[in-house]
């Protein structure tokens, strides 16, 4: 067999190949004894069933299995000789079979794409510095004695800083509903009901709580204000929102001594100092989970930057965007957003989900390349651990999960996502961390 490559443009390519007589009549002699080695045909004995009986009455079966042997065979040649990496055929076209026996076609690829393999150990990157001081100890413990707080309701006086508001409200930005003019915001940017506020000027929008000072149970107010530029949400920022408020209820808090009693209600058994340490333990815990996070986030961002803008296949990339945009409506339609106005956003969601969903096929594929090149493995028992998990989590058997993944490729995708995972592991390992000073969020 000879078979040349021509490299097209999004991550396709075509595959001219030709099969010499000799190589065709040998692969069909293979195809027909397979035949006949399972045939059943009135008046023979399985077995014993002619060439030319079964040539004939299977011809269009023994054609069809022998072009896609050959166009195996030619994606193989192509890989062994060209380095070509194809994904997948979708095409084969001008399949010839000709006078003295040989047959040649062309098979139309979706192909690996192609890029450099920028330097991926020693990542430079910078992360909160870990350490649990007495104020992040004394912050978690204000947390835990907040949620055992007593209140109660004040009467003949209206707000105040330091009062917890139960409010009713409903944001606007010229006219439009918040939720509509930015789809993918947090619901409670848009609108709540029974939202206890704790009336600070670090709570809820700058300005917000300040505007109600002085309002009394069952008021109505308006209050407009201007979300931060460093607000999480892009369509939102440095925009003027107007918002209703109706002040349902004022609530004074009525916190708890930090004692034996109170460590007692939050564990049971536990002294004041017991829980000062076990709470010490969990912030140290969700400060290494943060530190990863940072980590693996910023490695992945400079590994894009660096591998420069390369091609990925495009139908990875739509199904990819499409299941983010299934995401977003399924939450938007959760905060109370009708089929309508999430098509009036539909352009804006397509096109934010496209964005993630092309880096997202792109850093895998990088670094799919990178565990290649560590020649980072797999075990068995790791995709068996895994899926005892799945089917903990869905109070489903694992032995009849396990059959239904290896039913639909669900166990080549698991064995993908935990290489994956090993793999950013081992770019965190390799890593240079640098730990800096950061504000805290208030």
């Amino acid at each position: 067999m000879t078979a040349t490559v021509e490299r097209l443009p999004e991550c396709k390519a075509l595959l001219r190949a030709e099969v010499p007589a000799e190589d065709v009549a040998k692969e069909r002699a293979q195809v027909v004894k397979a035949y006949a080695a399972q045939a059943k045909i009135p008046g023979f004995r399985p077995g014993k069933i002619p060439a030319k009986v079964i040539e004939k009455r299977y011809k269009e079966s023994i054609d069809s299995e022998l072009e896609e042997r050959f166009v195996r065979a030619a994606v193989k040649h192509a890989h062994d000789n060209d380095g070509l990496r194809a994904l997948g055929v979708t095409d084969v076209r001008d399949q010839n079979h000709t006078d003295d026996g040989g047959f040649h076609f062309t098979a139309e690829l979706i192909t690996e794409p192609t890029f450099e393999l920028p330097e991926y150990k020693g990542i430079e990157v910078q992360v909160p510095d870990p350490t649990v001081t007495d104020e992040h100890l004394e912050k978690a413990l204000e947390g835990i004695r907040e949620r055992y707080a007593d209140y109660s309701d004040i009467e003949g006086r209206g707000a105040e800083m330091g009062d917890f508001a139960v409010i009713d409200y409903k944001g606007s930005i010229g006219g439009q509903p918040v939720g509509e003019v930015a789809p993918q915001a947090p619901a409670t940017l848009a609108q709540n009901t029974g939202f206890w506020l704790r009336m600070a000027e670090d709570t809820f929008m700058p300005g917000f709580c300040a505007a109600l000072v002085g309002a009394e149970v069952g008021e109505e107010r308006q209050v407009t204000v201007t979300a931060p530029e460093d607000i999480p949400d892009e369509q939102l920022r440095g925009q003027s929102i107007d918002y209703t408020v109706i002040i349902g209820g004022l609530k004074s808090q009525i916190l708890p001594e930090f004692d034996d009693d109170f460590a007692a209600k939050v564990e049971e058994g536990k002294t004041m100092d017991a829980l000062r340490e076990t709470v010490r333990e969990r912030i140290a815990a969700d400060r290494d989970r943060q530190r990863q996070e940072w980590i693996t986030n910023q490695v992945i961002d400079k590994l894009l930057a660096a591998a420069g803008d390369f091609e990925v296949p495009e139908h990875e990339v739509a199904n990819e965007t499409q299941s983010r945009v299934d995401d977003i409506v399924s939450n938007n339609s959760e905060r109370g957003l009708s089929e309508d106005q999430i098509l009036e956003h539909q352009e804006e969601i397509i096109q934010a989900a496209g964005q993630q969903a092309q880096m997202s096929v792109k850093s895998n594929y990088l670094l799919s390349k990178i565990a290649e090149a560590e020649e980072i493995a797999v075990e068995n028992n790791e995709v068996l651990g895994a899926v005892a998990q799945i089917a903990a989590r869905n109070n489903t058997p694992a032995k009849k999960l396990l059959k239904q993944l290896q039913k639909n490729d669900g166990l080549r995708r698991i064995y993908g996502q935990i290489r994956i995972q090993k793999t950013i592991a081992f770019l965190r390992e390799h890593a240079q961390v640098t730990e800096v000073p950061v504000p805290e969020t208030p």
